[in-house]
């Protein structure tokens, strides 16, 4: 059951979700490394970037349709690399899972449990997540496909209905440019295509291959559209001076939304639910890819028992990393490091790999 299958629609939920997750997560260091309201010229940029190698990586894929980045790189390089590369895989989901559970538990008491511990919300977001992350990739990718259409749908129209009494002056001058501020943001918005790392996972997951190597790309296409889109909102709601302030935009939009006609009183703990739900969906997508990469790296026929594993490391890098908010400014030089290696390894992979094909 952990092992099964799944569509590659429901593989495309799983990598715009997991990816707007993380470009939610992140969006403050692109308000604050941009002078101006032109940061959708660094999705842009971003995304053309990861666009363009995901025919050579679909290529590799086909060759190998059932394995992973790490199976693959037991093919092609000694076993130390190949280790190395699991390992990293490894250390990179479980740091970005860790800062999602720290950050989300911390939304959670500012905004509903307000006298609980952080560690007491942590463990329970860890149990419920392994529970259902321990149900396999069938059940989360179901999971996925709801939270879209009864989550993240509603949430992206409560946010762009609440931009109704919002100064779209703020979206302009977009001349001249901040080149600079553009430039050095590009490695933040690249991770944030969070999806790409996963990508080399999920692949060996999906049942009709040919279908899914057409998905890949659509994947990159509407991450980006939900990217500039969620940006523009946000420029448009507080403009740049203010946005640049934000530590949780998205949670700062709902605090004074003032839609028209909208029958709830507390628009706020409305769109929270939504966030949880979504934020839920990519805990559980990231454990399940952890898990797939430790058994790849370590070459073991568990069925999940890593999920468990899991818990007492996110437990305490949840509890030890400071909030994303104490970490801005001291977090550049870790994104340029680990955005550059989710960039080439599957790069240098994929070409290694329909060279070796060809000879």
């Amino acid at each position: 059951m952990f092992n099964q299958d799944i569509t590659p629609y429901q593989n495309l939920s799983i990598l715009v979700m997991v990816s707007f997750v993380l470009q939610s997560m992140l969006m403050p260091i692109m308000l604050t490394e941009i002078d101006g309201p032109t940061g959708w010229i660094t999705i842009i940029i971003a995304a053309i970037l990861l666009y363009l190698p995901t025919r050579l990586i679909n290529k590799s894929m086909k060759n190998h349709e059932e394995d992973t980045i790490i199976s693959i790189s037991d093919k092609l390089f000694p076993k130390y690399i190949a280790k190395a590369i699991g390992i990293y895989y490894i250390l990179m989901f479980l740091t970005i899972n860790s800062l999602l559970m720290k950050d989300f538990a911390e939304q959670i008491k500012l905004m509903m449990l307000f006298r609980s511990p952080l560690s007491t919300i942590i463990i329970v977001i860890l149990l419920t997540a392994s529970y259902a992350t321990k149900k396999g990739i069938q059940i989360i990718a179901n999971i996925t496909n709801i939270a879209l259409l009864v989550a993240l749908i509603p949430y992206l129209l409560t946010i762009i209905f609440s931009t109704y009494y919002a100064d779209y002056s703020n979206i302009f001058p977009i001349y001249p440019a901040d080149i600079e501020g553009v430039v050095r943001s590009i490695p933040s918005t690249m991770l944030s295509f969070l999806g790409f790392s996963v990508l080399m996972f999920s692949n060996s997951r999906v049942s009709e291959k040919g279908k899914n190597f057409r998905t890949n790309k659509l994947f990159i296409i509407i991450s980006s559209f939900l990217y500039i889109g969620s940006y523009l909102l946000i420029i448009v709601k507080f403009g740049m001076k203010e946005a640049a302030n934000l530590v949780w935009p998205f949670v700062s939009i709902m605090k004074f939304v003032n839609i028209p006609g909208f029958f709830f009183e507390s628009t706020e703990i409305v769109g929270l639910c939504f966030q949880m739900i979504v934020i839920f969906t990519s805990i559980c997508i990231l454990a399940y890819f952890t898990n797939l990469a430790m058994q790849e790296t370590f070459k073991t026929k568990e069925n999940g028992y890593f999920i468990y594993i899991q818990i007492p490391i996110l437990y305490i890098m949840a509890a030890a990393l400071p909030g994303m908010y104490m970490m801005f400014p001291y977090i550049h030089m870790p994104i340029y490091i680990i955005s550059g290696l989710n960039f080439l390894i599957p790069i240098i992979v994929a070409y290694l790999s329909n060279r070796k094909r060809a000879t």
